[in-house]
């Protein structure tokens, strides 16, 4: 395992070569990241090294609430070199109310900045606008979740891109067919760097940023089969865990609890009905999900989730809740007691979508399969299982029907796809079964039922 120093000095090595490529004024540059590498400040240094040089540079975001963070980040991070952001948004959204003074609310392409400065706006808002005056330089934050039909909006904006994401997050949602073009080489639903990625001959800068920082040294493990490119651990081995605070019963809750002091990840298992678990709202695994919250909050657990060496008792605000399907959602905010749905003080319910760019000390999950008997290639694409596994900093608590370890080994998927196109189905078969047998063999897997 690389000790911090040198992992320390690979990131920097990166960032070095981002700031060259954007001072060279080179026309792209493709950052690959895995979870909570530290993606969005690299990103705003190369923003940064841009301004530097007197460039007009502007800065696209999938959602509003990323725009938004990426203003604030900006300012706190680079208070010497940013002195003020515009942040271009719709005439329908209203300015939030911790905003920075120094951050310029522009709803009118009118008011952007004609001559040197950073412009933030979403992904949407640059592709829908006629701009009469072009950038130098656009940054995409999160590019992997921008789709190539959308990338091509962008064109006009600057004739140089940079674009930074991480590959194993959930694919573009589209909402028509594209079953028509599954076998173009530049398919509209497909993610923007994904093309550019497969395109021969294109000149660009290809970097990797090297470590997960978020994750334990052990869930690093788990999630790296899910990419196609090799990265390391911040976190030492042990350094990151729960312990619970309070003595455990002979109930099985308290197993599961107390072993996140040795695995940073464990699964809590529910016998599968007889006629095949339940669909999208499984009642009884969300009152397991809930009452492990409940429990983890009643033995007053301490987490220590950072490299300081301190741990800190669990709050509700502390951990977080998946599950793929909104239906299960709302059976797991109903399974909570009222005092832990407080959003603002509360425990966060939501989808993986919705948790991208997120992360808890501790997350609690429903496995995509635990639904599921006989899977289909969009049960088997990994992106959501891959976002739900890596937002914890501490521990992951995956609950599911005990069937998914039987259903992955006696499952052969066949090959669905188009002529020429990877074998998705066959790829999440595997990176699945990885993971569940990874936690098998940990010991891991515990039964609640």
């Amino acid at each position: 395992m690389e000790d911090r120093e040198a992992l320390r000095k690979k990131s920097d090595e990166v960032i070095f070569r981002l700031e060259g490529h954007v001072r060279g004024r080179k026309p792209l540059c493709i950052i690959k990241a895995p979870p909570g590498s530290g993606k969005t400040f690299a990103l705003l240094r190369g923003v940064v090294a841009a301004l530097g040089r007197g460039e007009r540079v502007a800065v696209a975001t999938q959602t509003n609430a990323q725009a938004d963070d990426a203003c604030r980040r900006l300012l706190r991070d680079f208070p010497r070199e940013v002195r003020q952001v515009w942040r271009f948004v719709s005439s329908d959204r209203t300015r939030p109310d911790d905003l920075d003074r120094r951050i310029e609310w522009v709803e009118n392409k009118k008011f952007l900045p004609p001559d040197e400065g950073v412009v933030v706006a979403t992904t949407a808002k640059w592709g829908l606008i006629d701009l009469d005056d072009p950038f130098e330089v656009l940054f995409v934050d999160e590019a992997w979740q921008m789709a190539w039909s959308d990338c091509m909006l962008l064109q006009q904006v600057a004739p140089r891109f940079v674009m930074i994401g991480d590959p194993g997050q959930i694919p573009p949602v589209v909402s028509i067919p594209v079953h028509r073009w599954e076998t173009s080489p530049r398919g509209p639903h497909r993610p923007a760097p994904e093309v550019i990625l497969a395109e021969p001959g294109l000149e660009m800068l290809k970097l990797e940023l090297p470590c997960c920082r978020r994750l334990p040294a052990d869930s690093v493990d788990l999630v790296s089969p899910f990419y196609d490119f090799a990265f390391a651990a911040w976190a030492r081995p042990g350094e990151r865990f729960v312990r619970a605070g309070k003595p455990a019963t002979k109930k099985p809750i308290d197993r599961v609890i107390d072993r996140l002091a040795t695995s940073s990840a464990v699964i809590a298992t529910l016998p599968t009905p007889p006629g095949g678990p339940p669909l999208e709202e499984d009642e009884a695994a969300a009152k397991l999900a809930a009452s492990i919250a409940v429990r983890l909050l009643e033995r007053e657990a301490r987490v220590a989730a950072d490299d300081s060496g301190k741990s800190n008792r669990l709050e509700a605000r502390d951990i977080g809740i998946a599950a793929t399907h909104r239906a299960m959602n709302s059976a797991l905010v109903r399974a909570l007691p009222a005092k832990l749905r407080d959003p603002s003080n509360g425990i966060r319910v939501d989808t993986p979508e919705r948790w991208q760019g997120l992360e808890r000390k501790v997350m609690i999950v429903v496995h995509p399969l635990s639904g599921v008997v006989r899977p289909s290639s969009f049960d088997l694409e990994t992106g959501r299982l891959c976002v739900m596994a890596s937002r914890h900093k501490a521990g992951l608590i995956v609950v599911s029907r005990d069937h998914v370890g039987a259903t992955l080994e006696g499952y052969f998927p066949s090959a669905e796809q188009a002529v020429g196109r990877p074998d998705v189905s066959g790829r999440g078969h595997l990176q699945n079964l990885r993971f569940w047998r990874a936690l098998t063999d940990r010991e891991a897997v515990i039964g609640c039922g």
